[in-house]
């Protein structure tokens, strides 16, 4: 039994009785519960019997600025930034790094000590915009394009990655590994999977 939860979502509202609201950290508070007292937030979870939490994507991306807390933007987190790294908005101190990664698996920990297994929204299919990572490193290499050059178009993103070359499957298939061994995530749901070229998501799956 899945349950698809965004992180900030499950514990900001003002009556959940968790602590550190729209954290990493909320998710991991149990024994939490409303005025009314009624439970909340993990304890919730388990009471429906749940056995999976599919979190929606909570590595970094573009849309929230880190540095501006006060802001409170939301987004869904479909805008990638670093595929790799745990988003800051999500952890207590966005500056440390350390924090935002010890937070993340601390998060996780906590789930699986309480019998759930944890399921991650990952979205390789493009990124926030063509001022990527990637467009840094190697400008074109890790899109697709038109025959006229403009950037493919699938996702309605406008910018669409080309995971049947070489180096772009090569880092999807370290990504999702890194963060199968370092965070101890037990799935992943990938974003717009028929983007992918089928041999790529076979070698993930290997």
């Amino acid at each position: 039994m899945i349950y698809e939860l965004h992180v900030r979502d499950l514990s900001m509202d003002p009556n959940s009785g968790i602590q550190h609201k729209g954290k990493f950290l909320g998710l991991a508070e149990t024994k939490t519960k409303s005025p009314d007292g009624l439970q909340t937030g993990l304890d919730h979870i388990k009471s429906l019997g749940v056995t999976h939490i599919h979190l929606l994507p909570s590595f970094d991306y573009n849309s929230v600025d880190e540095t501006k807390p006060e802001a409170n933007r939301y987004n869904w987190g479909y805008d990638p930034l670093n595929y790799n790294v745990p988003e800051g908005s999500y952890s207590t101190d966005a500056y440390d790094g350390n924090v935002r990664i010890r937070e993340f698996k601390k998060m996780v920990q906590t789930l699986h000590a309480n019998g759930l297994r944890v399921i991650l929204d990952v979205v390789y299919n493009h990124t926030s915009d063509t001022a990527s990572n990637f467009n840094q490193f190697v400008p074109g290499y890790f899109y697709r394009h038109t025959e006229k050059g403009a950037y493919s178009n699938a996702t309605a993103c406008g910018n669409e990655t080309a995971s049947e070359k070489a180096m772009m499957r090569k880092y999807m298939v370290e990504s999702v590994v890194y963060c199968a061994t370092e965070y101890h995530l037990d799935g992943f749901r990938f974003d717009l999977m028929g983007v992918h070229d089928i041999e790529t998501m076979n070698d993930i799956s290997r």
